[in-house]
C-alpha cells in the first residue's frame, strides 16, 4: 500500500515560521492535530512544529516573552519526509529510524502534498485486520516495530543510552 492511500492530503494544515506559538497552538486545538507542517512562500516544507515543541519553548526562560514567539524559534528544522507514492514500509522505517509520530508528505520539490501520522496508520491497519499490526513487510517493517521506536523516544533508559553513545563521539 502506497502513502497516498492513507496520508490526510485535502484538509492537511500547515503554517509559516513567521506565525505566532499562540496562534498556532489555537490552529492545532481548532483542527484537532498535534503538529503542523512548515512551509516557506512556495510551499517548500522547511521543518515540522509540534504540540511539544510550543510547550517546550513556552516553558524557557527568554529574553522574548512567550506571546511574542514564533514557530522559527520553536520548530524542528530536521525535516524527515515521505512522497505519496512510497510504500507504506518507507514511512514505517522513516518513523522508527527517527522516532517521529508525523511525516510531512512532498512532492519531488519538497512541497507540502500532505501528513501521515503514526495514528492514522494504526487506524488503517486495523481495519485491515491484525495481520497488519505485526507482520514484517517485505522490508522488515512493520507497525508493532514503528510504535515501539516512537513511543521510547522519551525512555528515561533510552535517553541515557543516546547520551552515552553521544559522549563516545
Amino acid at each position: 500500500m502506497k502513502v497516498k492511500n492513507v496520508m490526510t492530503a485535502h484538509s492537511v494544515k500547515f503554517c509559516t515560521k513567521d506565525a505566532n506559538l499562540q496562534e498556532v497552538a489555537k490552529k492545532m486545538k481548532v483542527n484537532n492535530c498535534g503538529a503542523l507542517p512548515v512551509v516557506d512562500e512556495d510551499n517548500k516544507v522547511v521543518g515540522i512544529i509540534t504540540d511539544r515543541d510550543i510547550c517546550l519553548s513556552i516553558s524557557k526562560r527568554s529574553i522574548i516573552p512567550a506571546g511574542d514567539r514564533k514557530v522559527k524559534d520553536a520548530m524542528t528544522k530536521k525535516i524527515v519526509s515521505v512522497h505519496g507514492s512510497d510504500e507504506i514500509s518507507v514511512a514505517y522505517q522513516q518513523m522508527r529510524k527517527n522516532k517521529v509520530g508525523r511525516l510531512p508528505v512532498v512532492d519531488a520539490k519538497g512541497r507540502l502534498e500532505g501528513i501521515v501520522s503514526l495514528h492514522k496508520l494504526i487506524n488503517e491497519a486495523v481495519r485491515r485486520g491484525k495481520n497488519e499490526l505485526g507482520e514484517p513487510s517485505a522490508s522488515g517493517e512493520n507497525l508493532i516495530k514503528t510504535i515501539q521506536a516512537v513511543t521510547n523516544r522519551y525512555n528515561k533508559k533510552e535517553l541515557k543510552k543516546k547520551s552515552k553513545l553521544l559522549s563516545t563521539i
